[in-house]
C-alpha cells in the first residue's frame, strides 16, 4: 500500500464472523478441470510450482555491500506516512523505530492525517530539527516538490518508501529510494487463480484504485499473465475504487460484477484491504459457488481470513524485514554510500498449507523466519 495509498480498515469481530461464510475458500475455480485441454493443463501445473516454490521462507543471501552505520549514532530519521492511523502505517512506522534505535539513531513519525498540509509540515518539521533523513511513508514525492528541495538545500535526503515496484528506476531527482515488489505480487496472485482452475479459464475480476502508484503496473501484470500463461479464454474484469470509497463502494461494485458476469470464478483485490468490502460481495451475489479471493500485502486481520478460509491466497510483505529495507537505505543515504539497486522486501505465498507460521491469531512479521535481523545487523556492523 506503500508508497501507495493503502488504507487499511479494523474489522470488529462480528464482521469477521459474517465474512467466514464467505465463498472464498481455498479451491479454486468451479468451471470443472475436465474439460480443460492438455496444453492448459499444464499450463496450470506449471503456475502452481511457481507459486509453491513462493510458499518458502525468503533467504539472505543478498542484501547488499556492507555499511558502517557507528557514525549515525545520535541522528534522527523523520517519517511521515500517509496517514499515521492507519494499521499498516502504525506497524511499519514502530517497526522502523526498533530497527533505527538499534543503531541509536532516533526515529519520529510525524503525526500526518491523510492531507497534502500535514505531510508539508512534517518535512518543515524535520528540516527545523535538522534530521538526518526524510522518509515518504506514503506520500508522493511528485506533490511536494518545493518541500523536497528545500529539504536538499538542507542537505536533508528524501526517501520515498514502498512507492514504486522494484523493477522500476527512481523517483526522478532524488538518488535513494526503497521499493517494492508490487508486479511479482500481482503476478503470484494470477498464478495462484491459474494453477487452482487446473487449467480451465480463468475469468477474474480485478480491483484497482488507480491513484495509487503500483495500481497501472500490477493490473497491466495480471492480464499479461493470464494471457500468457493462462488457459485458453482467461480474462480480467477490471473496476476501479477510490482509497476513501472502498468501505462504500467495493462490496456493490464486486456484487454488481459477479451478477452481470457469472463467469467470473477468481477475485483478485490489489492490497488485501479491499478483500474486507469483497468477500460480502461475493457472499451476497455468489454464495452458491466458489469464487476465491488471491491478494497481497499480508495484513493480519486478511491473513486471518486465510486462516478461516475467506481469502484463498495473501502475497505476504513482512513489515518487519520491510523496516529493515527502508532503514538500510536511510543508513546509506545518511552515509553517502551508493545505493542498492531495487532495493526490496520479499514476498511469500500465505495460504491454508502455511498460514499458521504467521501466528494465531496471524501477527505482523511473522512468518518469514528469524535470521533477516542478524543478517542486517551484521550488514551495518552491529552483529
Amino acid at each position: 500500500m506503500r508508497i501507495s495509498k493503502i488504507v487499511v480498515a479494523v474489522v470488529a469481530a462480528a464482521s469477521l464472523g459474517l465474512l467466514a461464510g464467505c465463498g472464498g475458500g481455498s479451491g479454486g475455480t468451479d468451471s470443472g478441470s475436465s474439460s480443460a485441454s492438455a496444453a492448459d493443463t499444464q499450463k496450470a501445473q506449471a503456475a502452481q510450482q511457481k507459486v509453491d516454490a513462493a510458499k518458502a521462507v525468503p533467504g539472505t543471501d543478498d542484501l547488499g555491500p556492507a555499511i558502517d552505520v557507528s557514525s549515525l549514532k545520535g541522528k534522527t530519521i523523520y517519517s511521515i506516512p500517509i496517514d499515521s492511523k492507519a494499521e499498516f502505517y502504525q506497524a511499519g512506522e514502530a517497526a522502523m523505530k526498533i530497527v533505527a534505535e538499534k543503531a541509536g539513531v532516533g526515529f519520529v513519525t510525524f503525526p500526518s492525517d491523510g492531507t497534502q498540509t500535514s505531510y508539508q509540515q512534517g518535512i518543515a518539521q524535520a528540516i527545523n530539527a535538522k534530521a538526518g533523513a526524510v522518509l515518504l511513508n506514503g506520500p508522493l514525492p511528485s506533490t511536494l516538490g518545493p518541500q523536497i528541495d528545500d529539504a536538499t538545500k538542507a542537505g536533508i535526503p528524501v526517501i520515498p518508501l514502498h512507492l514504486s515496484d522494484k523493477d522500476t528506476p527512481p523517483v526522478t531527482g532524488l538518488k535513494y529510494e526503497a521499493f517494492a515488489p508490487f508486479n511479482e505480487a500481482a503476478h503470484l496472485m494470477t498464478l495462484a487463480a491459474i494453477g487452482a482452475g487446473k487449467g480451465t479459464p480463468v475469468h477474474a475480476l480485478v480491483i484497482q484504485a488507480s491513484e495509487t502508484g503500483p495500481s497501472k503496473g500490477m493490473v497491466d501484470t495480471i492480464q499479461k499473465a493470464l494471457t500468457d500463461e493462462g488457459p485458453a479464454g482467461s480474462d480480467a474484469t477490471v473496476i476501479n475504487v477510490a482509497v476513501p470509497q472502498w468501505s462504500q463502494q467495493i462490496q456493490s461494485q464486486v456484487q454488481s460484477a459477479l451478477l452481470k458476469n457469472p463467469n467470473i470464478n477468481a477475485v483478485l483485490p490489489i492490497y488485501d484491504s479491499m478483500a474486507l468490502y469483497a468477500a460480502p460481495g461475493i457472499q451476497q451475489a455468489a454464495g452458491g459457488r466458489e469464487v476465491p479471493i488471491y491478494t497481497f500485502n499480508g495484513t493480519p486481520s486478511i491473513l486471518k481470513m486465510v486462516e478461516d478460509g475467506t481469502v484463498a491466497m495473501d502475497v505476504a510483505e513482512n513489515p518487519d524485514w520491510v523496516a529493515y529495507v527502508n532503514i538500510d537505505v536511510a543508513f546509506r543515504a545518511m552515509l553517502g554510500a551508493p545505493p542498492v539497486a531495487a532495493e526490496s522486501g520479499p514476498v511469500r505465498v500465505i495460504d491454508k498449507s502455511n498460514v499458521a507460521e504467521t501466528g494465531n491469531p496471524p501477527e505482523s512479521g511473522k512468518g518469514f523466519g528469524d535470521t533477516y535481523s542478524g543478517a542486517f545487523l551484521k550488514l551495518w556492523g552491529l552483529g
